[in-house]
């Protein structure tokens, strides 16, 4: 189920994201979009056999909260998952061992909303080990509601899509300066990829993007950046082999 609400949201903003782009002249089918989903059905096969093993053995968790009445287990999740994603994304990219592999991510230079799938299979082991530590090992789920667990991570789910699809939004409306107070956008996370990222780290919140005012590293800047991706040095080939095994794009010629 959570897969075929994935590939839900990412259909509908990856149109949007055609219909209504912020950086426009890609079509609705493009090379990129075609080998983020192969490396998607690559990983999601690992999914649904190493992950769902692993669940399944886990032992259980230390701190009871089967006490929590079904909101509380929906807001304590969030919060939890929403703040791990967050430091674990800020370890990705200031600890040197760590960024290897989340620079595939990042190599990325036009933006879809299928970009949250261009990933090492590292990055994805450790997206995939949060919840299972959080609750499978920190925390005794077992008397929570079915569809709680589910529901936390179907919202970062939509975000996923929704941060990272080219959608042209309006920064003035008041609406949007509404949302923009606690929760991500592609106007936020597009400071994330910026090209010049070496210079200006920041913006890792995954739905809440109060951890990054909190903690000090949003990076927004009024205008939306002028290019994505990587320094030229540390360039990937653009295919999902090329990804896993972190193939250097060739130095231009001078």
């Amino acid at each position: 189920m959570s897969a075929v609400l994935q590939g839900a949201w990412m259909v509908l903003f990856l149109v949007l994201g055609w219909r209504y782009p912020r950086v426009p002249g890609a079509p609705l089918l493009n090379r990129d979009v075609l080998f983020n989903l192969a490396n998607g059905a690559a990983l999601f096969g690992l999914r649904v056999t190493l992950i769902v093993g692993i669940t399944a053995r886990l032992p259980g968790g230390l701190v009871p909260a089967g006490a929590l009445p079904p909101w509380a287990q929906v807001l304590v999740g969030f919060l939890l998952l929403d703040f791990a994603r967050y430091w674990v994304h800020y370890a990705d990219h200031r600890v040197p061992w760590l960024w290897i592999f989340h620079r595939v991510h990042h190599s990325a230079e036009r933006m879809d909303a299928t970009t949250g799938l261009r990933m090492h299979v590292v990055d994805f082991l450790q997206l995939s080990a949060i919840p299972l530590v959080l609750f499978g090992l920190l925390l005794d789920t077992s008397g929570w509601a079915p569809w709680v667990i589910p529901t936390v991570l179907g919202v970062g789910v939509a975000m996923d899509a929704f941060q990272h699809a080219n959608v042209q939004l309006p920064a003035g409306a008041w609406w949007f300066r509404i949302w923009n107070l606690a929760l991500n956008s592609p106007n936020f996370h597009a400071w994330h990829h910026t090209s010049d990222g070496h210079l200006r780290d920041g913006n890792y919140g995954n739905t809440l993007i109060i951890w990054d005012r909190l903690f000090r590293t949003e990076v927004t800047q009024a205008e939306p950046p002028a290019a994505y991706g990587v320094t030229t040095g540390e360039a990937l080939r653009n295919d999902p082999l090329s990804w896993q095994l972190l193939r250097k794009r060739a130095a231009p010629p001078g």
